[in-house]
C-alpha cells in the first residue's frame, strides 16, 4: 500500500448516514414548532419563551447536521487528504452547534420548569418538542465525536486502517 492510501472504519458511512436522519428530524421537529408557535400565537407570547426556535436552531441544525454526514460519507467511500478535512471540519461544526443546542435547549426547559402559571397543552408539546430537541443534539453530539475522532486517527496514521 502506498503511503498516502488512507483507509477509514465502514462505520463512518453507517454514523454519517444516522448524522442525515438526526438532520432530518431537526428539521421535522423546526416545523412542528413553527406551526404550533404561529398556530398558538396568543398562548406563547405571554408565559413561554421557546428560546430554541427563537434562535434558528433547529433549522440550522438541520443544514450542519446533513452536510456533515454527507462529507462523513464521502470521505469513507473515496477517501482523500482535502475530502478528509471536510469531512473533519463539519463534524467539529457538528459539535459546536450540539453542545450550543444542548445549553438552548437545556435552558428553555429550565425556564419552563420554574414556571408557578397554569401549564396549558401548547407549553406542554412546546417543551416535549424541545426534549425531542435535546435527545438528538445529545445524539449528535456523541456521532460527531466519533467521526471525528476516527477521522483525525486516520489523517494522523495515514496507511492504517481506522
Amino acid at each position: 500500500m502506498p503511503s498516502s492510501h488512507i483507509v477509514l472504519k465502514e462505520e463512518i458511512r453507517m454514523l454519517g448516514a444516522a448524522q442525515i436522519i438526526i438532520g432530518l428530524i431537526h428539521c421535522a421537529l423546526g416545523k412542528i414548532w413553527i406551526y404550533l408557535c404561529l398556530d398558538q400565537s396568543a398562548s406563547f407570547s405571554a408565559s413561554y419563551l421557546p428560546i430554541a426556535l427563537i434562535s434558528g436552531f433547529p433549522l440550522l441544525s438541520f443544514l450542519i447536521y446533513v452536510i456533515s454526514g454527507s462529507f462523513a460519507i464521502a470521505a469513507e467511500r473515496k477517501p482523500s487528504p482535502r475530502l478528509l478535512m471536510y469531512a473533519l471540519w463539519m463534524n467539529f461544526s457538528s459539535l459546536g452547534l450540539s453542545a450550543i443546542g444542548l445549553l438552548l435547549t437545556a435552558c428553555e426547559i429550565t425556564l419552563f420548569l420554574l414556571q408557578d402559571e397554569i401549564i396549558q397543552w401548547p407549553h406542554k408539546s412546546g417543551i416535549m418538542l424541545s426534549m425531542y430537541l435535546w435527545i438528538f443534539s445529545t445524539l449528535e453530539l456523541v456521532f460527531a465525536n466519533t467521526v471525528t475522532g476516527w477521522i483525525k486517527k486516520a489523517n494522523n496514521h495515514g496507511n492504517n486502517t481506522m
